[in-house]
């Protein structure tokens, strides 16, 4: 599937320090995607494109993370109806603000939110549409109104259904629920619960 070959690139390049497996994977993914321009094609490109972002973040190549994470974005922006599309594209809006001004970090992170009440409006029981509005409210400072929503949506996303084996589903996304539900309970000094999520996810 494309997310095994995606997530095992960026392994790779974790350990060996470079983008070269993940930028391999993306040419191959681009290819595919200029050939057939659909849903399937471009969230795989667009998902492959941000782990490459991460990596090179990583390797304090910021502005080639910036350049990638700038077009994992625009291949999500015209997928509105598809749930998973917009969760992801949630996240990428967030992590997106590391590069940009104070101003632009402001609007980006509001369509952050808004592109995750959409996702999750779209696909309720989604693990991943819930997982997007968790960490979009959990970073959102109280004086906006954040944190009052991460514990209910990291809740659902667990209870969320598992996917069928089917090759076209996303199965990304229930290590960062546990994670999240870690940080959310030691930030609001409840160490017996951020230790019982500790030992669910490990």
């Amino acid at each position: 599937t494309p997310e095994a070959t995606i997530h095992k690139a960026y392994n790779q390049d974790k350990t060996s320090e470079d983008q070269i497996h993940l930028h391999t994977v993306n040419q191959k993914l681009d290819s595919i995607f200029k050939v057939k321009d659909n849903t399937f094609n471009r969230y795989w490109l667009s998902y492959g494109l941000y782990n490459q972002a991460l990596i090179d973040d990583r390797l304090e190549d910021k502005k080639a993370a910036e350049e990638l994470i700038d077009r994992a974005i625009e291949l999500l922006k015209p997928l509105e109806e598809d749930a998973e599309s917009q969760a992801l594209l949630a996240l990428q809006l967030g992590y997106s603000t590391r590069f940009k001004s104070y101003w632009s970090m402001m609007s980006l992170g509001r369509a952050a939110y808004h592109r995750a009440e959409r996702a999750v409006a779209l696909a309720p029981t989604n693990m991943r549409t819930n997982l997007a509005l968790a960490i979009n409210d959990f970073y959102t400072p109280k004086v906006f109104g954040g944190g009052k929503k991460v514990e209910t949506h990291l809740k659902k996303a667990l209870q969320a259904p598992n996917p069928s084996a089917s090759v076209t589903t996303p199965t990304w996304g229930k290590p960062n629920v546990y994670e999240l539900l870690v940080k959310y309970y030691q930030k609001n000094k409840q160490q017996t619960q951020a230790q019982n999520f500790l030992n669910q996810g490990l």
